[in-house]
């Protein structure tokens, strides 16, 4: 997953669209501008990284798994659903910043713990 890119996420996109909606995957403003969404948050070589790759696949299956297909609206795709489920982007973003905070904090502690033996260590 970590190797993954705009085009990774659009087969991903593509696959996961027929399988869940039994339709073909048409894109938002067009593969191009798709394409530049994602890359905005993946990064490409001219643009800096701004999200993971498993937060993006996350939002994909979390909107996907919650649209509710209509006679009108037999699909989605990834720009409708970023334009307009922003709360769920937003929540995935907090998830992963207090999931780095927490590992940040508990190696802090392994850290002061191995710290601490070792002291203890030189005073026996």
């Amino acid at each position: 997953m970590d190797d993954w890119n705009t085009t990774t996420f659009h087969a991903y996109l593509s696959d996961k669209h027929a399988e869940m909606f039994g339709c073909d995957y048409v894109p938002f403003r067009g593969w191009t501008a798709e394409k530049g969404m994602i890359g905005n948050l993946i990064g490409t070589r001219t643009k800096p990284r701004t999200a993971s790759n498993e937060d993006v696949k996350r939002f994909i299956d979390e909107t996907f798994a919650e649209y509710r297909p209509s006679a009108q609206y037999p699909g989605t795709s990834f720009g409708f659903m970023f334009t307009y489920r922003k709360n769920v982007w937003q929540r995935i973003q907090l998830d992963a910043k207090l999931e780095a905070k927490r590992k940040e904090q508990a190696q802090a502690k392994a850290e002061k713990q191995a710290v601490d033996f070792e002291k203890l260590a030189d005073w026996l």
